[in-house]
């Protein structure tokens, strides 16, 4: 019984980063959007997470620091 409680107790703190970064993220998507962004449109954040997540070459345009490897980034300070 205390192995279980202890395994239980270790598995909640496991869990616990990974369950603040979805927290975070979930708090980002609901929160009302700034001026010229409309303020309601939860869709096009998902999307635009979405984007961000899966698809980093369409935001090398804008984002010089997504065409290098970051220890370049890093030594070019």
């Amino acid at each position: 019984m205390i192995t279980v409680l202890i395994f239980l107790i270790w598995l909640l703190i496991a869990m616990l980063p990974m369950f603040l970064l979805g927290l975070f993220v979930f708090t980002q998507i609901v929160r009302p959007a700034k001026f010229p962004a409309d303020a309601s449109n939860i869709i096009n954040r998902i999307r635009l997470l979405w984007f961000a997540l899966t698809r980093h070459e369409l935001f090398a345009q804008w984002f010089e620091w997504v065409k290098h490897d970051e220890l370049d980034n890093v030594k070019k300070g």
